[in-house]
């Protein structure tokens, strides 16, 4: 059976995780991913026989590196708490930004023209994976139901 495959972006990872990140400054609990989108996660990085591929693109965790991790105890607690169990996760893979992404990142345009780097750095991952794109970020969602196609569909 093959394995569906997402991509997901800093929001969803934060989301799945809220109770590493519900004491943050910037966390906002309203922006919480679908129970269909946590099970796929759920099964991705906690079911070694699982249906779920999952790629969280190297930019993601840039993104909270730069953004949440202020403090050496938060540090220590998102290492154990979140990168252990996805780097564990035979069913989780960590995407390096590589030539094709870099090619991709080109189509990323309309209303993500203006959108943070971070953010169309994660699209042109699904677009290069051909798959689709856990978040919860609305102009991302927007993407790609204007798209033509590039990303298959969101889970949100």
């Amino acid at each position: 059976m093959e394995k569906k495959r997402y991509v997901i972006d800093t929001n969803g990872l934060i989301s799945f995780f809220a109770g590493v990140f519900e004491d943050t400054l910037g966390f906002d609990d309203s922006t919480l991913i679908s129970k269909k989108a946590r099970n796929a996660i759920q099964e991705a990085v906690y079911s070694s026989e699982g249906a779920v591929l999952l790629s969280v693109p190297s930019i993601v965790f840039i993104e909270i590196y730069e953004k949440w991790l202020r403090s050496g105890e938060f540090s220590s607690k998102f290492f154990y708490e979140v990168f252990t169990p996805l780097k564990q996760s035979p069913n989780v893979e960590i995407r390096a930004i590589d030539q094709e992404v870099l090619e991709n990142l080109l189509a990323v345009d309309g209303c993500l023209a203006e959108h943070d780097l971070h953010d169309k750095i994660v699209v042109a991952s699904a677009i290069t994976l051909e798959c689709s794109i856990i978040t919860v970020d609305h102009k991302i969602i927007e993407f790609v139901g204007n798209g033509d196609g590039k990303i298959p569909d969101v889970l949100n």
